[in-house]
């Protein structure tokens, strides 16, 4: 029996089961009277599973999202997840863009929902530390030789991070934060766990100069990562949710391949056709978390949150391979990069 389960976005940006697309209304009359609308039922099958679901459409373009009162959009996403639990939806997952608009509000629906829901950010997580592997292997980085900087190391994405690059081979590690207790305590977990020993500090200048592959994890990160000293040819995960950052990168570093999050392929080939810059069979990281959840058959809730546990996001990466969820390419705001483009950018001109 398949599984099911449920995405929601927020605009109908390119719906599967129409050929046109639907105009994004009047925010106020529809948002008041028109009900959130479904896709046509997806299919998806793995050689461990088989899952069914839907796409819902609150049908709010990016700068409506915005500007909507957190209380109308938050009653919007419940409305559109009973709606989907009534379908037999058992887990919901919610698009970047809403999750962010929604803040801390996206724990409410989670409250005011039977299915399970979730944000994605396990996925989001996992499959960026497998891209920052296949991008370096695209620039010719040698990971076992690669300096690793890690910005935000004491925030929950960073250090989990940091403990799965050790995990995987990693030998040159550096982790800055202004919380050097925090610092010290991971850097003696690494050193415990894996037999890395990490260098640490509270000024991002002198590492990010010397750096191959860089994440930048927490908040603060777009403030301590300054373009300009980046090494040409590094890589650059932006998981900080500091579109400024990735911005300025792109307009003035074209030797150097950052991206937000990976692109996963469906298993099967299956489209979604959701996002206008992303191939058809492909979906951002996290989206797909829902979908390999269904797949599995858990539906314990996983990534809501923003605590990030290692053994869940290694689950997620095992989870991940098991199903055939592959990488298809990377993404950048709404740029897409597949891996011709990163070859591109490591001989020095566009892609």
């Amino acid at each position: 029996m398949a599984e099911r389960f449920a995405i929601i976005v927020h605009s109908n940006a390119r719906r599967p089961d129409r050929r046109i697309r639907l105009p994004v209304l009047n925010l106020d009359w529809w948002s008041r009277f028109v009900s959130p609308q479904a896709s046509a039922p997806i299919g998806i099958s793995s050689p461990f599973g088989r899952a069914e679901g839907w796409l819902f459409f609150l049908n709010y373009d990016l700068a409506q999202l915005r500007d909507l009162p957190t209380a109308r959009l938050l009653k919007r996403t419940i409305h559109a997840g009973e709606k989907a639990s009534r379908l037999g939806a058992r887990i919901i997952g919610l698009g970047a863009p809403l999750l962010q608009a929604l803040g801390s509000a996206a724990l409410a629906v989670a409250r005011n929902l039977d299915s399970t829901v979730t944000g994605g950010a396990g996925c989001a997580v996992a499959a960026a530390i497998d891209g920052l592997w296949k991008a370096a292997e695209l620039m010719e980085i040698d990971p076992e030789e690669a300096a690793v900087l890690i910005i935000g190391a004491a925030e929950p994405c960073g250090s989990a991070c940091a403990q799965i690059l050790a995990r995987d081979g990693v030998n040159y590690l550096t982790l800055v934060d202004t919380d050097r207790a925090r610092l010290d305590q991971l850097a003696r977990r690494v050193l415990y766990d894996c037999g890395v020993a990490c260098k640490i500090s509270a000024r991002a200048g002198q590492a990010v100069a010397q750096a191959d592959l860089i994440i930048a994890a927490g908040e603060a990160a777009g403030f301590a990562l300054h373009p300009a000293l980046i090494k040409s040819g590094a890589v650059v995960c932006n998981l900080s949710a500091a579109d400024e950052l990735t911005a300025r990168i792109i307009s003035c570093r074209s030797d150097v391949m950052i991206f937000d999050q990976s692109v996963l392929r469906l298993p099967g080939g299956v489209v979604l056709c959701h996002d206008p810059a992303l191939p058809a069979d492909a979906v951002r990281a996290p989206m797909a978390e829902a979908v390999l959840l269904a797949l599995e058959g858990r539906f314990d809730r996983y990534f809501l949150g923003y605590g990030l546990r290692v053994e869940k996001l290694i689950q997620m990466r095992r989870l991940s391979r098991k199903h055939g969820f592959t990488l298809s390419g990377f993404a950048a705001l709404d740029r897409y990069f597949n891996f011709a483009a990163v070859r591109a950018i490591r001989k020095g001109r566009p892609a």
